[in-house]
């Protein structure tokens, strides 16, 4: 009998648009645009490409100290791209590959002067301008040691002079601290997980709808079927986290596969996590589902709109907000479910302990317990005068 009705009440979650939308169709949608807006923004903050730049040589009398400079800088050695990307011209072409966006900006000399002219204002634009202040340091340095020198410097103390002065000194040692994903961007999409499993809270309103016979004609059935009550609610319960599940498992395979956003190499605890997460959404909307004297519209607003201010306080809408929160008050991120989920997966993504993600999941586990718990003692008595 268990199957039979598990059977059914698949069929019936599957053929209600309402539940199918908001668990399964909405998630993708919102992931859609999460991905094509912050698609902008993260190709705007790609790591460093060779910068274009044309010299102009023309009114120049020191070419082969000023070629000497700027070439060191276009070289690219085994671990990181070049500099500089050089084309010595004349004034006319210049302009026109500044014209067409082929450079970022001239180098012309001028009496052995340099001035730079770029397009518009940008990073580069501020990197070529540093490389221009360098070069000036650079000749006054060699202009000051020839001087000393009588105006003498061999070629080979040039060289070094040159090596010396366009090479950058690294004091520090780079150390990776972690192997997971640092983007900030994935913050969005760790909420969205948790909204996703949040929002089963809207099936168990359903659930524990169609067990009360003064609510629905189905419940009616049910409470008059000769059929042991507890079968009915696991049936009703299992069948409604199955599609959680499948829900859950569309999104992460989307998010994975079809947007190919990096969730972490922890795949599987990810999924957990989302499991788990769909676990308190259903047993949060049985709780309030069975709470009486309250209208269905009233228990679905009030899980839609605790579903959605939970995920805002863990940073669906606004990037950092939990981390605010937790300066203020950090009694609410260890409370706030979304925040409990998403933090999960940050500690998978980041962390190598399981300390964190430990901690998060045993909280979440309490709350579903704590509801399922507070639900059936609300309704394990109740009784009908006439059905």
């Amino acid at each position: 009998m268990f199957w039979h009705l598990f059977k059914y009440k698949i069929k019936h979650l599957i053929r209600s648009k309402d539940e199918t939308f908001w668990i399964i169709i909405f998630p993708l949608i919102l992931g859609t645009c999460f991905n094509a807006a912050f698609r902008n923004i993260t190709s705007s903050e790609e790591s460093f490409h060779t910068i274009d730049v044309a010299i102009v040589l023309e009114q120049s009398t020191n070419t082969d100290m000023i070629k000497s400079t700027f070439d060191a800088m276009s070289e690219s050695s085994e671990d990181e791209e070049a500099l500089l990307s050089i084309k010595y011209t004349d004034t006319e072409e210049a302009e026109a590959l500044l014209k067409n966006k082929k450079i970022t900006g001239i180098i012309k000399f001028e009496d052995n002067t340099p001035s730079l002219t770029i397009r518009e204002e940008g990073i580069n634009e501020s990197i070529l301008k540093e490389v221009l202040d360098k070069y000036i340091q650079t000749s006054n340095v060699i202009t000051s040691i020839a001087i000393s020198n009588n105006g003498n410097i061999s070629e080979t103390e040039l060289n070094n002079i040159l090596s010396g002065l366009t090479s950058e000194a690294n004091h520090i040692k780079t150390k990776k601290l972690t192997d997971g994903n640092t983007d900030y961007i994935t913050d969005y999409f760790y909420s969205l997980i948790a909204m996703t499993s949040l929002f089963g809270s809207l099936l168990g309103v359903t659930c524990a709808k169609q067990m009360k016979a003064n609510l629905s004609a189905l419940g009616m059935r049910k409470n008059l079927a000769p059929v042991n009550r507890l079968t009915i609610i696991l049936s009703d319960f299992f069948a409604s986290y199955t599609v959680l599940v499948v829900g859950d498992l569309l999104l992460i395979a989307y998010l994975e596969l079809i947007l190919k956003v990096n969730l972490g190499g922890k795949l599987g605890l990810v999924i957990l996590t989302s499991l788990v997460g769909s676990l308190i959404g259903l047993s949060s909307g049985i709780f309030i589902g069975s709470i009486p004297k309250l209208s269905e519209n009233m228990k679905i607003a009030i899980n839609l709109s605790g579903s959605l201010f939970s995920s805002f306080l863990s940073g669906l809408m606004v990037s950092g907000i939990k981390y605010q929160i937790e300066k203020i008050l950090p009694i609410v991120n260890r409370l706030n479910p979304a925040t409990l989920i998403t933090d999960a997966l940050y500690s998978l993504n980041i962390y190598d302990t399981y300390d964190k993600f430990s901690v998060c999941m045993i909280t979440l586990v309490i709350y579903s317990i704590i509801f399922c718990t507070l639900s059936y003692l609300m309704t394990r008595r109740e009784q009908y005068a006439c059905l």
